[in-house]
């Protein structure tokens, strides 16, 4: 019978240990793939692509000019982990952001204030998860409107951004592609790591219907299935002409690459036109990017 006790007991121990190691092993994975995912050592200039793979490119630009309405496409991938250009077409060109902008709205108000708290913070989130069109116009009236787009402009770097013309249409601030990835490459490499993921988090969960009712879960989010992203897409006219853009953070395996794929039409396209275009069109690039020595799929 004592025999039989001590062994239950050892067997007790024995169980109870491997308890511990689960959740200690469990704690350790969620701490460090949670606050770790979206970080890159990418802070300087990407190197320049060594090839240009004419032919992806070639591919993403027949998927969007076989719609009509005068089409037109600038796009540029970096692999934040090798820190080096996958593809790029046009990417100094600038052209309207729509909503893109929000993510300087949210780093604008972050340099000046901080992380926000409470009701503040509940505003900031939802304008970049669900793109609220109504925070973004209170952040930029009350933030000094096209001061903001300077502000960070001059931070960061950004060659080719520029506040609209009319003070009040923040949706037309006009930034290349390029400029684009640099913000991503701040976030990713630059901002401090509570900062970084309350941006993150929020762009991880922007949800199909964004704030105007508008399904925002166009480009990136389809094209890349079973894949991480964080995303800011913007949407909207400008100048005549229809825009649509599809930006953010895309992880696969051991590759982190951040996309800015940016297209307007002449805005007598209808929207169901225009968002499968450009989802067609990001969808081409996978065959660009790879990760480990393997596609990324």
């Amino acid at each position: 019978m004592l025999k039989q006790f001590g062994q239950l007991k050892v067997r007790v121990a024995i169980a109870a240990l491997i308890v511990v190691i689960g959740l200690v092993t469990a704690i350790a994975l969620n701490s460090g793939s949670d606050s770790s995912r979206w970080t890159a050592a990418c802070s300087q200039d990407p190197a320049e692509a060594e090839d240009t793979q004419a032919s992806v490119i070639a591919e993403a630009r027949k998927a969007l000019l076989s719609k009509g309405n005068d089409p037109r496409l600038e796009l540029e991938v970096v692999d934040l982990d090798q820190c080096a250009v996958q593809l790029s077409w046009k990417a100094d060109q600038p052209q309207p952001t729509a909503s893109v902008v929000k993510l300087l709205i949210a780093l604008d108000l972050i340099d000046r204030s901080g992380l926000p708290e409470d009701s503040e913070a509940a505003d900031l989130h939802t304008m970049l998860a669900a793109s609220d069109d109504h925070i973004a116009s209170r952040l930029w009236l009350q933030d000094g409107g096209p001061a903001i787009v300077q502000r960070q402009a001059r931070k960061l770097g950004l060659t080719r951004t520029s506040p609209p013309a009319d003070s009040g249409q923040w949706g037309s601030t006009r930034m290349s592609p390029a400029d684009v990835i640099t913000v991503y490459r701040h976030i990713t490499a630059e901002l401090a790591e509570d900062e970084r993921d309350f941006l993150t988090e929020a762009m991880e969960n922007a949800p199909r219907n964004a704030a105007d009712g508008f399904d925002q879960h166009f480009g990136i989010p389809r094209a890349f299935p079973g894949a991480d992203w964080a995303v800011k897409q913007g949407w909207g006219s400008s100048e005549g002409r229809r825009v649509l853009n599809t930006t953010g953070l895309v992880r696969n395996g051991s590759r982190t690459f951040a996309l800015a794929v940016m297209a307007t039409w002449d805005d007598s396209v209808d929207w169901a036109t225009a968002t499968t275009a450009l989802t067609a069109a990001t969808s081409t690039l996978r065959n660009g990017l790879t990760g480990g020595g393997e596609l990324l799929r």
